[in-house]
């Protein structure tokens, strides 16, 4: 079920080579039929080593309807998931090099109203703080709000303390940049504050300026997709069968009159900066050739090699006690992860194959019954870039064994890590 198409470096391995990628196919085919609980719906996957595609895999199909089942290919879109974050700083970092926002200044000030902890009345949440997940604020029981809503509303006074639309941490004895705990809503203020300093639509400044200038299909408003038909529907797999979750046909989105209406600005959470990219593993190839690259692609460049430095230096690196993630966390940079083989917050190595050396950072995604990774190592050039589909509910997903990834996501590395020539 390889792809086939496009790869010019595909077809010149030598025979040795092909022969590993036969037996990975085949792999990678038992990982896609037995899945989880049930067989998955879709895997796509490509590798990179020093900086060029050296495999990829795509199994499955990406959405079934009544017009027929239509299979994954190398430019579906996939809802991506929390790997949105990674493009939604970049765009932010734009704007920090463009000296219109200071990583450390206090957010009331970027978004026109006073954000604080009532525990922590006297300690201001910083930028940074958004993007590495210790401002002690908590996604509650939502983190978006339809037009018409501010992200203003999520703090006021009707969300009480101990109540699950409360929004802060309460009595836990962690103030701003202290303690990590692992929160959506931050980027929707992300989002809302790049809004405000930029005067344009959260949505529409991505594909200005970070999708189109790399080139990347896709996009954070699925109704104004150029290639909607690439579309992948997300699927979770019950004992009755595939349901769709997410991206179903006819598409759905905000209704055009109150976007029209929209105040830019006031609510950054309408497009989801924490996870609703659309994007193909086309497009997440060349993102990751970008960060290798230290922010250019081809040529244009977007991000200056410090800019990407900070990005995955540690703002944050657990000492035992000082955060708590369900993912293989033991380092965070601004909105990477760093896999470094540490025991992370689980007491677990973030090892995401066995015989891991160190060297990735990234990001995962889990949403809608989707797995995603997007993976990658500047020193030499390595990536491991991948979207499963079909996942059951979690409760009955296998965890790893031996990291807090999932078995499926140790899976899928363990083929990719191959030694590809």
């Amino acid at each position: 079920m390889k792809y086939a198409i496009g790869s010019a470096l595909l077809l010149t391995l030598m025979a040795g080579s092909a022969q590993a990628q036969s037996s990975t196919d085949n792999a990678m085919n038992t990982v896609l039929e037995h899945g989880e609980t049930r067989p998955l719906a879709a895997i796509a996957a490509v590798r990179l080593h020093n900086g060029h595609p050296v495999y990829q895999y795509y199994g499955g199909f990406s959405r079934r309807d009544t017009t027929g089942t239509v299979p994954v290919s190398h430019d579906t879109l996939f809802r991506i998931a929390s790997i949105s974050k990674v493009v939604t700083t970049i765009g932010l970092m734009q704007l920090v090099e463009q000296g219109k926002i200071n990583l450390d200044h206090d957010v009331s000030d970027y978004l026109g109203f006073r954000l604080r902890n009532p525990d922590y009345p006297s300690s201001p949440i910083t930028v940074r703080m958004l993007l590495n997940h210790t401002s002690t604020i908590r996604d509650g029981d939502m983190y978006v709000l339809p037009p018409g809503k501010t992200v203003s509303q999520f703090f006021d006074e009707s969300h009480k303390p101990g109540t699950s639309d409360y929004h802060f941490s309460y009595h836990d004895d962690h103030k701003p940049g202290e303690y990590f705990t692992y929160c959506n809503l931050c980027y929707g203020l992300v989002g809302t504050i790049i809004e405000r300093v930029s005067g344009e639509r959260f949505d529409h400044y991505q594909t200005h300026n970070v999708l189109e200038p790399l080139k990347i299909d896709g996009g954070y408003n699925v109704k104004e997709l150029e290639h909607p038909e690439r579309l992948a529907t997300l699927y979770q797999h019950q004992p009755a069968g595939y349901e769709a979750e997410v991206d179903t046909v006819p598409l759905k989105g905000w209704n055009t009159d109150a976007l029209s209406a929209y105040k830019i600005g006031t609510n950054g959470t309408l497009f989801s900066p924490q996870g609703g990219l659309r994007i193909s593993l086309d497009g997440l190839t060349r993102l990751a050739r970008f960060m290798i690259q230290r922010g250019t692609l081809d040529g244009t460049r977007l991000l200056k090699a410090e800019t990407i430095q900070a990005m995955e230096t540690p703002t944050w690196t657990f000492n035992g006690t000082n955060g708590a993630c369900p993912y293989p966390l033991s380092a965070y940079g601004m909105s990477l992860f760093l896999l470094t083989g540490a025991k992370d917050t689980n007491s677990r190595p973030d090892s995401p194959y066995r015989d891991y050396k160190g060297g990735l950072r990234g990001h995962l995604g889990d949403a809608y019954g989707l797995h995603s990774g997007f993976w990658y190592n500047p020193k030499n050039g390595d990536a491991y870039l991948f979207a499963a589909d079909g996942f059951p509910d979690y409760d009955q997903e296998h965890h790893g064994q031996y990291s807090s990834f999932s078995k499926i996501e140790e899976d899928i590395f363990t083929q990719l890590s191959l030694p590809f020539k």
